[in-house]
């Protein structure tokens, strides 16, 4: 995880091992800024990316704030062509109307929500840590907002076949459960996903449909042994 300084204009490099919660949750207390950004590994930022993204935060008309990504390559086979499509449609036809589905790379917060709100659920390994977040700044009350022209570039070439694809959505799928059931409101996200995946039809979306019940079974199971521990 990286610190920019502009006192000394230079960047902090930390180590910080642990799964994704955990190292965001061991970053969070050495940030001393008022705005906290996330950017993922497989992203690449233009220039002026960063100022346009934070400004609706700086101006006060959100408390946190995404862009969405394009690909970083053209796609040389059916599903990465898949993968690019399915990223562009979801932020036109899913984010654009439900803030709460934003991935979090790409994305900038203010840092009272995290004063607020409490850092990660480190319990949510499997997943779906971030989407737990919104879910709770928005039950506080904090505003979201999608900053169309604060793109990023997103490399996902790795996603180059079906059984990768599937994997991914699998592990996914898991972890949106177990924020389905933190949040008490599994029969409504539940409906609203399988929905998603209606609305966007193609073959590879219908495959996803398929094993989401599968991974929803899974996801239960996870978190009857969390709550148990």
């Amino acid at each position: 995880l990286y610190e920019y300084e502009k006192k000394y204009d230079r960047i902090k490099v930390y180590v910080l091992p642990g799964s994704v919660a955990e190292t965001r949750n061991k970053v969070l207390p050495l940030l001393n800024g008022d705005i906290i950004v996330f950017l993922d590994a497989d992203e690449i930022a233009p220039p002026h990316w960063l100022s346009t993204l934070v400004a609706p935060i700086e101006r006060g008309e959100a408390d946190f704030v995404g862009g969405p990504t394009i690909p970083f390559a053209e796609a040389k086979n059916r599903c990465e062509k898949f993968i690019n499509n399915r990223s562009k449609w979801f932020y036109e036809n899913v984010i654009s109307n439900d803030i709460s589905m934003l991935p979090m790379g790409n994305t900038a917060w203010h840092k009272k929500i995290f004063d607020k709100i409490g850092g990660f659920d480190e319990r949510l390994k499997w997943g779906g840590e971030d989407y737990d977040v919104y879910l709770r700044a928005l039950a506080s009350g904090f505003r979201g907002k999608l900053v169309k022209n604060a793109w990023v570039w997103h490399d996902q070439s790795h996603l180059n076949s079906l059984k990768k694809i599937l994997r991914k959505k699998y592990r996914y799928a898991i972890g949106a459960t177990l924020s389905y059931f933190k949040s008490k409101e599994v029969g409504r996200k539940i409906g609203k996903a399988t929905k998603t995946s209606i609305m966007y039809f193609h073959p590879i979306e219908m495959i996803n449909l398929f094993i989401k019940p599968f991974a929803f079974v899974k996801g239960y199971m996870i978190w009857r042994k969390i709550n148990r521990t």
